[in-house]
C-alpha cells in the first residue's frame, strides 16, 4: 500500500478536501491528532479510511476504533469503513475478511476492532508494536474511557469530535494540553460545497443548511458556532446553561414522576411561535407547537389536553397576548386543574437574588438541567438554551439578557422555564 495517506485515499477512489489531507498527513507524522469540526464535514469518513490505511502501511498493525455508543462506532465509522472497503478498486485490494460485526481480519496480529464504551470490551489483547487508536465522538467521552486507552501505549491516537463540551480530554487537547497534541478545527467554510458554493459533495453541509442554522438559531448561539463553525463556545462564562449541559440533559433517559405541570408561551400571529411543555419531575417534553393560531384555539387545545391528561398545574404566560387565554381558561373552567397566571417582568420570589421572575424561572430551569434534567432532542430549544446570557447587575442581583439582544425569542426555552413557577416558597404568585 501506499506510504502517504493522500496517495492511498486516491488508490481507494475517494477525493479528500484540503483539511482532510492535512489531517492525513498529520496523522502519519504525529503520535497525536485532535480534529474538532462541524456537522457533515466528514470527519468520521476520513477516520474510517485512515484505519485502512493504517493496517495497509504496517505490519503488524492493530486499529481500535471506539466510541461513546455502539450506535456510533458501527453505523457511522465501521458503515464507512465497509463501503471504502466494498468499493475498492482491484489495485487496491486489501485482502483479509470483513466481518458483519465491527472487524475486519488480515490474520491474528493484523486486523480492525470496533466496540463502543456503553458495551465495553477487556482491554487486554489489543497490544501491537503498530497500534492506532480512534476516537469517535470524542467530546462525549470521559476521562476513565480515554485513560483506559492510554492503557494500551498505542502508537498513534485520533481522536474526532463536536465543540460540545468544555471539559474532558477532548476539550483539554485543544486548550490546556494542546501542546501534546497535533490540532485541527475544520469549519462549514473549508468544506467542497462551501468552497465551491455549490453542492459537489451530497451528504456534506451546504450553504443551505447553514442559512437554515443562522436564521433559527442566530450567529452568535452557541449551537451555531458549534455546528457550523467549529468553535468551542462554552468557555463563556456568561451563558445562563452550557451548550455541553443542555446537550447532555437532551440525552438522557428517566423516568417521569410525581406531579405534572403544563406551561405555554403564547404568540398569536407574526414569527413568533406558541409552544407549550411538559414537566414530570425529571423528565420534560415539548407537547404544543405552531405558528399563526388565535387565542381562543390555543385556550381550547390547553383545556382539552390539561383534562384528558390530568394535568395539576397550567402555567400561562399572562403578559401581552397571553392574558386572553388564561381569562377564557378560568371562564369555561377546568376541573382538577390549577390554573396559574406568569407574568415575567414581575418580581421574583427571591427578590434579593433575580431582577424579576423571568431570571428566576430560567434560573430554576438552570439548576433542574444541570442537575439530573431530561430534555427533549430539538436543536431549537438546545440553541435558546445555550445562548442566553446574563449580567450581574450592581445591586448584585442576576438579569437575563433581553429578547431584543437575542434577536429572537426563545418560544421554547421561555416555555419549559415556566414549568419552575410553582416551586413551593418562589412566592411568584
Amino acid at each position: 500500500m501506499a506510504q502517504s495517506p493522500e496517495l492511498f485515499l486516491r488508490t481507494i477512489g475517494a477525493d479528500p478536501y484540503p483539511k482532510q489531507v492535512e489531517i492525513a498527513n498529520a496523522l502519519r507524522d504525529n503520535r497525536r491528532v485532535s480534529v474538532v469540526g462541524c456537522n457533515g464535514s466528514g470527519k468520521d469518513w476520513l477516520a474510517a479510511r485512515l484505519a485502512l490505511w493504517y493496517v495497509g502501511h504496517h505490519s503488524p498493525a492493530k486499529v481500535v476504533i471506539t466510541g461513546p455508543t455502539f450506535r456510533q462506532v458501527d453505523d457511522v465509522v465501521f458503515n464507512e469503513l465497509r463501503t471504502a472497503y466494498n468499493s475498492r478498486p482491484s489495485a487496491a485490494g486489501f485482502g483479509g475478511r470483513l466481518f458483519d460485526s465491527p472487524r475486519w481480519e488480515y490474520d491474528s496480529e493484523t486486523f480492525i476492532v470496533g466496540f463502543s464504551t456503553d458495551r465495553s470490551w477487556n482491554l487486554q489483547g489489543y497490544h501491537s508494536p503498530n497500534l492506532l487508536v480512534i476516537v469517535t465522538e470524542a467530546h462525549a467521552m470521559s476521562e476513565d474511557d480515554i485513560n483506559a486507552l492510554y492503557t494500551l501505549n498505542p502508537s498513534k491516537i485520533l481522536m474526532v469530535g463536536n465543540p460540545f463540551a468544555a471539559a474532558g480530554p477532548f476539550y483539554a487537547s485543544h486548550h490546556q494540553n494542546r501542546h501534546l497534541w497535533k490540532t485541527f478545527k475544520i469549519s462549514a467554510f473549508d468544506t467542497p460545497n462551501l468552497i465551491e458554493g455549490r453542492v459537489v459533495k451530497a451528504g456534506m453541509v451546504t450553504q443551505e443548511d447553514i442559512d437554515d442554522r443562522a436564521a433559527e438559531w442566530g450567529e452568535h448561539s452557541s449551537l451555531y458556532q458549534g455546528t457550523v463553525l467549529g468553535e468551542f463556545s462554552d468557555s463563556l462564562d456568561d451563558v445562563v446553561i452550557p451548550l455541553s449541559e443542555a446537550l447532555a440533559a437532551s440525552n438522557r433517559k428517566r423516568t417521569p414522576e410525581g406531579e405534572i405541570i403544563v406551561a405555554c408561551d403564547v404568540a398569536r400571529y407574526g414569527k413568533d411561535k406558541t409552544v407549550a411543555f411538559r414537566r414530570q419531575g425529571n423528565v420534560a417534553e415539548m407537547i404544543y407547537r405552531v405558528q399563526g393560531r388565535d387565542l381562543m384555539e390555543v385556550a381550547g387545545w390547553l383545556g382539552r389536553y390539561c383534562e384528558d391528561n390530568r394535568v395539576d398545574v397550567l402555567v400561562v404566560d399572562d403578559t401581552g397576548l397571553g392574558g386572553g387565554v388564561t381569562d377564557r381558561l378560568n371562564e369555561v373552567g377546568l376541573k382538577g386543574v390549577t390554573v396559574l397566571p406568569f407574568k415575567g417582568g414581575s418580581n421574583a420570589g427571591a427578590k434579593d437574588r433575580f431582577a424579576n421572575s423571568t431570571t428566576e424561572a430560567w434560573w430554576g430551569m438552570r439548576d433542574w438541567i444541570m442537575a439530573d434534567g431530561q430534555i427533549p432532542d430539538e436543536p431549537s430549544l438546545l440553541a435558546q438554551l445555550a445562548s442566553r446570557r446574563y449580567t450581574i447587575q450592581s445591586d448584585k442581583r442576576l438579569q437575563l439578557e433581553s429578547k431584543d439582544r437575542m434577536g429572537k425569542s426563545p418560544d421554547e426555552a421561555d416555555a419549559l422555564s415556566m414549568t419552575f413557577l410553582d416551586r413551593p416558597g418562589w412566592g411568584v404568585w
